[in-house]
């Protein structure tokens, strides 16, 4: 153990009245013991010299090369389960010894007994009884759908993100606290119905015991109508359907925007399973030795020993919500794509224009699929009329190629901006690494371009957000209504973040 201050005196801390019992190990039932050794490292050194162990690994003359004393929490993650797990339960019991000196109700110092894990008062008219603390913290993982949400502490680099934890308060059950946490740290409100106990993890820094749980939140729904949509629709083999032949109104369902409290979060995003899972095995902690500086647009989650990667690896690992895979036929087409079938960056390039269409394409057996397509202008302005006739025909082609019928939406201009960070910026700036998308929403008149039908802009940002969730969305005609006699200043503030 190396980072309290240890013993002053002369007392020899490998004696045997020093030691403190762990137990017996698995493999040949040899006795484990933990002791304090901050400024003594060369007594340890000695004695791990002498074991017949280390002398038949190492061989005699490299024994003094071969034995480095480490911080036991930086040294956990180079370890085993089991022998990370043995230190991080020797770390916690001798951290406690080194803070129990005195009797909290009497003053006088205190007595290790129990092989170290009891500590008496010495005054014999006292001898009050204290016992390892345990302090119980929720961490928990929020799932919505397709959607799990997950936050970034003041302290933590920029673009590291994991669940969301807290303290158990006092006379307060496991799933009590997991709902206060939740919506103490987000504002998200969950479903007290869907929170399940996953599995636990020791957390001996200083001594908690992390309990991981799953809680599903109810999702925000935007009918999406007639009334403010493009209802041309297409069929394959077809051509554009008149107006009375109009389908009915979709529904889409997306997670709540977060709402934080700045002082005990940062940041708090939902991120689409599908983006998680290509983000998973990209970046390793940060906070971790070798840890490098995440990329803009793109995260980094706790390392393999922590317990919210195994909540967060375990849901990646399950099947969408929206599409199980479990039917023969082929996947459906993706929620946000370029339409000219190039990979779409993780961060596009600045200020650069695309023109978006939002559109409905319904599959056999009444399967429908609300997505976005955007591709980039011809001029770099603001998208023509020749730009949104290539997208509108691009994903007429696509609706054919899968055998369905479209219907267009709406759509608009889409500028993306942001993440670009000078060579003198800090690491963690936030300011210079920020990124923005700006949807200007339909076209014509005060947008400029070409007249497009708007689309509702929750719906917009739902869908943007699917791809990007790293990026905040600014539509700014959303904050002085529509331009159709529509106000939506109420939904900007709800929905912004």
């Amino acid at each position: 153990e190396g980072d309290g201050d240890g013993d002053e005196g002369d007392e020899d801390p490998l004696a045997f009245e020093r030691l403190s019992f762990l137990g017996f190990r698995e493999e040949d039932g040899a006795p484990v013991f933990a002791a304090e050794v901050k400024r003594c490292e060369s007594l340890v050194r000695e004695a791990a010299a002498r074991n017949p162990a280390v002398i038949g690994r190492v061989g005699r003359g490299a024994v003094d090369e071969a034995i480095v004393t480490k911080d036991a929490k930086s040294l956990g993650p180079e370890m085993s389960r089991k022998d990370a797990g043995l230190v991080a339960a020797a770390a916690s019991l001798l951290r406690w010894q080194r803070n129990t000196r005195f009797c909290q109700k009497c003053g006088s110092p205190v007595k290790i007994v129990k092989s170290g894990h009891k500590a008496q008062c010495a005054n014999s008219d006292c001898r009050a009884p204290y016992y390892p603390t345990l302090m119980p913290a929720v961490l928990t993982l929020c799932t919505c759908g397709d959607y799990a949400l997950l936050g970034r502490n003041s302290k933590w680099p920029r673009g590291f993100y994991s669940c969301l934890a807290g303290f158990v308060d006092q006379s307060e059950s496991l799933e009590q606290a997991v709902a206060r946490e939740v919506l103490e740290e987000s504002g998200v409100v969950i479903d007290p119905s869907t929170v399940r106990y996953v599995t636990s993890q020791p957390w001996p820094f200083p001594c908690q015991l992390m309990v991981g749980f799953r809680a599903e939140v109810a999702p925000k729904r935007v009918t999406v109508s007639d009334a403010v949509c493009d209802t041309r629709q297409t069929r394959p083999g077809s051509s554009n359907t008149s107006n009375e032949e109009r389908a009915q109104s979709c529904e889409v369902s997306f997670p709540p925007t977060p709402t934080l409290d700045i002082a005990e979060l940062r940041d708090a995003r939902w991120f689409h399973r599908d983006w998680l899972r290509a983000q998973l095995g990209k970046h390793v902690d940060p906070r971790e030795g070798g840890g490098r500086e995440i990329p803009v647009g793109e995260i980094a989650l706790p390392g393999r020993h922590a317990l919210a990667r195994y909540l967060v690896e375990r849901w990646c690992d399950e099947p969408n919500v929206a599409n199980p895979g479990t039917s023969p036929d082929p996947p459906p087409p993706p929620s946000v794509a370029v339409t000219d079938d190039r990979e779409m960056p993780l961060v596009p390039t600045t200020n650069r224009s695309f023109a978006f269409r939002v559109v409905e394409m319904n599959l056999e057996g009444s399967n429908k699929i609300t997505a976005l397509r955007f591709a980039p202008t011809g001029g770099g302005g603001a998208p023509t009329v020749n730009d949104h006739a290539r997208l509108d025909a691009a994903c007429e082609a696509e609706a054919g190629r899968i055998g369905a019928s479209l219907r267009l939406l709406g759509g608009g201009q889409m500028c993306f901006r942001g993440g670009e960070i000078s060579e003198s910026a800090e690491i963690d700036d936030e300011d210079e690494a920020s990124l923005l998308i700006v949807l200007r929403n339909g076209g014509g008149g005060d947008n400029g371009g070409a007249e497009v039908p708007r689309v509702d802009p929750e719906l917009v940002r739902a869908l943007v957000r699917r791809a990007y969730p790293m990026h905040d969305i600014l539509i700014p005609g959303a904050f002085e209504g529509g331009g159709d006699g529509t106000t939506e200043q109420g939904l900007a503030r709800r929905y912004q973040y």
